[in-house]
């Protein structure tokens, strides 16, 4: 039995060196490749993970990317502004590149999210 579970594990670790387990890109590596201790990357990972549920991970972060990229939309990455701006903007600005697929329902998480950051860590995790 012990020889079998081996023979599978030197399998699995032959087909892994061959690449044939699947990419070896995650898919928070689309990403726009900020700082790393900046607080813009800590708010870029954390406020689109709080809509990733049942959805497919790479298309949230290639959303997130999109969004943040674009000079129209990327506020929403930005707690103060966000709960500064009208509903109907951080929205649009959510769905546009579709972080957000319940325009709602997700607009009103990220928003109270934001409210949350800038309340109780001056916008700053």
């Amino acid at each position: 039995m012990e020889n079998n579970i081996l023979t599978k594990i030197d399998k699995l670790y032959l087909l892994y060196k061959a690449g044939k387990l699947g990419g070896e890109v995650m898919p928070e590596d689309s990403n726009p490749n900020l700082p790393k201790d900046s607080s813009q990357n800590y708010l870029y990972f954390t406020l689109p993970m709080a809509l990733n549920y049942q959805r497919n991970s790479y298309k949230l972060w290639e959303s997130a990317y999109l969004t943040y990229m674009d000079s129209e939309t990327n506020f929403v990455f930005f707690p103060d502004k966000v709960i500064n701006a009208k509903f109907e903007d951080v929205q649009n600005a959510l769905t546009k590149y579709k972080v957000a697929l319940q325009k709602n329902k997700q607009t009103e998480i990220w928003i109270k999210l934001c409210n949350t950051i800038v309340q109780y860590f001056n916008g700053d995790i």
